[in-house]
């Protein structure tokens, strides 16, 4: 039975591709993107504003079904960004010809470029795609960062604040200024934020303010960042952004807001806690260890000159 390729409209087709995330998830934990970080396309606060064109860099692969059209892959290509390819389990034999098809799209959207090159994105989780990949030419140039998970059981872990210091969720609106300021201190690129972009963010189906936290310093400094984006149909949970500002280093803040996040966390009942693509630096990987986090694979780039 033959697969077809459409495109995506974010409006009628967000809460399929949600499913279907959630789905594979089941079936092979983290080959594919969780669902809020599909989401985080439109919503998240960090670059620019989310313009429906992007929708044709989506599209949709399905078959019949006895129930009617199925999903069986998703394909996400924009220009000059990395590429992704989430697939089925029962499903992975339409690779090559989904991959053929991506290499095609690229070289027509890099036809001004003498030398179109086509990245995409891997999960070691993916052993079969990585195999496919060796055998289409592809070759690794790139660890992206790890795949982390905590078991949702584990009790939450201790912190102690230095004196003065506080953990407590963020008002996007009242803090925005200092909310970008800490953000930007960490990635560069959230220097772009704006209010607007913000109260997308807040309308997001993932946020939760409750779980949007900061250690503020006695000043009213934002001195470290955490927020748990839980996908509300799943309940998938990633930690998305952590961070602490240079100045406030090594006092213990970042592990205070990912514990508290744990602890806040614990009444939505989540059915994974993950952090996809977490730095993978030696002290990054010591980080996360300490608070319940297991590494249980990595994302890295595979590239292919066409």
């Amino acid at each position: 039975m033959s697969s077809i390729v459409r495109s995506f409209h974010w409006q009628e087709d967000f809460a399929l591709v949600r499913d279907f995330l959630a789905e594979t998830f089941e079936l092979n934990r983290y080959s594919n993107w969780i669902p809020s970080r599909f989401e985080n396309l439109r919503f998240g606060p960090c670059g620019s504003e989310y313009e429906d064109s992007r929708d044709n860099f989506i599209k949709i692969w399905e078959r019949e079904s006895p129930s009617g059209r199925a999903i069986v892959a998703v394909t996400v290509l924009e220009p000059v960004r990395e590429a992704w390819l989430f697939d089925h389990p029962r499903h992975k034999h339409l690779g090559r010809k989904i991959i053929d098809w991506m290499e095609e799209r690229t070289r027509i959207l890099g036809e001004s470029s003498d030398s179109p090159t086509l990245k995409i994105m891997t999960r070691s989780v993916d052993t079969e795609r990585i195999t496919l990949l060796s055998h289409m030419g592809y070759h690794e140039v790139e660890e992206y960062g790890d795949l982390q998970e905590r078991p949702v059981d584990l009790p939450a872990p201790e912190y102690v604040l230095p004196n003065g210091f506080q953990v407590r969720s963020v008002d996007l609106e009242e803090d925005f200024e200092e909310y970008r300021r800490v953000q930007a201190s960490v990635f560069p690129h959230c220097s772009a934020m704006t209010e607007s972009l913000v109260r997308t963010y807040a309308s997001a189906s993932f946020y939760n303010p409750e779980l949007d936290l900061i250690a503020e310093a006695p000043d009213g400094q934002f001195a470290a960042f955490g927020t748990v984006r839980i996908d509300p149909v799943s309940r998938i949970a990633e930690f998305e952004p952590v961070g602490t500002h240079p100045d406030f280093r090594r006092l213990g803040l970042a592990r205070a807001v990912v514990a508290e996040g744990i602890r806040r966390l614990r009444k939505h009942d989540p059915r994974a806690v993950c952090i996809p693509g977490a730095a993978n630096t030696e002290a990054a990987r010591g980080f996360y260890h300490s608070l319940g986090f297991n590494i249980v694979g990595a994302e890295s780039v595979w590239v292919k000159d066409l």
